[in-house]
């Protein structure tokens, strides 16, 4: 790709950038366009614009029946009407900070329009890191390695995933919708259909409307499936790009949808008694036991067979007597789990952005780098809950 081409298709050209960093209307909305545009979000989310501290959104919808018998020449004895009710979103600001050296600008093959193609590169890899925020955000904190998340951390040692924590995503919220236990079944026509007959059948008019929403890897597990068939289907399956669409619903793979998500869980330990998680089973050697007090300080997980027994299969776990667990303790149990799928209406998940969006620009002298940070606020949230159905504990073959 060339200078030029790297500059015309920079989402925000650093030259372009207003002196106090914040976008103009029209760039706000190019810059949410790309990062909707680059995910899985695109055609299958409602995207909403604000520039409020917080947003409400109204709700208004007609729950029961509303004809009843007429009688001739006879006032009706009551009156229909509608429910009408809010939701409320609190975006979360998040910021992205980098710098770009002069040596590099001067020797790499793009010379100075490389900071319009980093620009760029960040503005991509934000939208990653939302869409991951969309669908695992947990507001209690997974742990995590802290390597895995900061540049020189710890290979060994755990912190809270703060980013993560920043919201609830539809993973966490679906939990309080229409769950559908796989119990170990692989994706097939019959997980699909036991989610839509858990779905209210007031949501299911056009099945056109609605999305199944998993990972790559399960999308291309039930793609496998099908093409065995010696049908045009099959062949489809096989040959075309095209979505699949099972009773006539999308299957929609969304690229950082997890194959085998993360859970997180407060358990209260008490004496030696085995308490049940949320999943069975539980993906072996996956789980991270700290206190649930993890914050941003490196600290090491409790000891398999030492501090704690898990049954895997059963999803259970109890503390051994004389380990570094005290008896009613309270511990943060972040494991993963097998796979899932979400079925929702495409306009019920709401991904709220602020316009108030800053790419700023300054100038350290001392270390010879341009210094930039791109600021946005977002959430997270469905229009109703009552449109959501969760396919949990799917089996991981074809």
């Amino acid at each position: 790709m060339t200078n030029e081409e790297l500059v015309r298709k920079a989402v925000i050209a650093t030259d372009a950038l207003a002196s106090q960093g914040k976008l103009n209307t029209a760039q706000s909305d190019k810059f949410i366009d790309y990062v909707i545009d680059v995910t899985g979000l695109k055609n299958n989310a409602r995207v909403v614009r604000f520039r409020n501290e917080d947003l409400n959104i109204d709700k208004i919808g007609v729950g029961k029946r509303v004809a009843m018998p007429a009688a001739e020449a006879t006032a009706p004895t009551g009156r229909r009407g509608v429910s009408t009710s809010k939701i409320n979103l609190k975006p979360s600001e998040i910021i992205v900070p980098f710098e770009i050296s002069d040596t590099f600008s001067e020797i790499n093959l793009e010379g100075m329009a490389v900071e319009d193609h980093i620009v760029k590169m960040m503005a991509t890899q934000l939208a990653n890191d939302l869409e991951t925020l969309y669908i695992e955000g947990d507001k209690l904190g997974t742990a995590a390695i802290e390597g895995d998340i900061v540049d020189g951390g710890s290979s060994t040692q755990y912190v809270k995933d703060s980013y993560l924590a920043l919201v609830d995503g539809w993973l966490k919220l679906a939990r309080s919708a229409h769950v559908v236990d796989a119990q170990g079944a692989n994706v097939g026509s019959s997980l699909f259909s036991q989610a839509l007959n858990a779905l209210p059948a007031k949501f299911k008019r056009n099945r056109a409307d609605l999305r199944f929403i998993t990972s790559l890897d399960l999308e291309q597990n039930y793609r496998e499936k099908v093409s065995t068939r010696a049908t045009i289907g099959g062949d489809q399956a096989l040959n075309a790009q095209l979505n699949m669409t099972p009773f006539g619903a999308p299957l929609v793979p969304f690229p950082l949808f997890p194959f085998k998500p993360r859970i997180v869980e407060h358990v209260v330990l008490n004496s030696t008694t085995p308490v049940a998680l949320l999943h069975t089973p539980v993906v072996s050697g996956s789980e991270a036991v700290l206190a649930s007090t993890l914050a941003g300080t490196p600290t090491t997980k409790y000891v398999k067979d030492t501090d704690y027994t898990i049954d895997y299969a059963l999803g259970t776990i109890a503390r051994i007597g004389g380990g570094a667990i005290s008896d009613g303790a309270t511990v943060k149990v972040t494991y993963q789990a097998n796979p899932q799928i979400l079925l929702t209406h495409a306009q019920n998940l709401i991904v709220a952005i602020g316009r108030d969006i800053r790419i700023e620009k300054d100038r350290d002298i001392f270390k010879r780098v341009n210094q930039y940070v791109i600021t946005c606020k977002v959430d997270v949230q469905y229009e109703e809950t009552d449109a959501i159905a969760l396919v949990r504990n799917i089996g991981t073959g074809v």
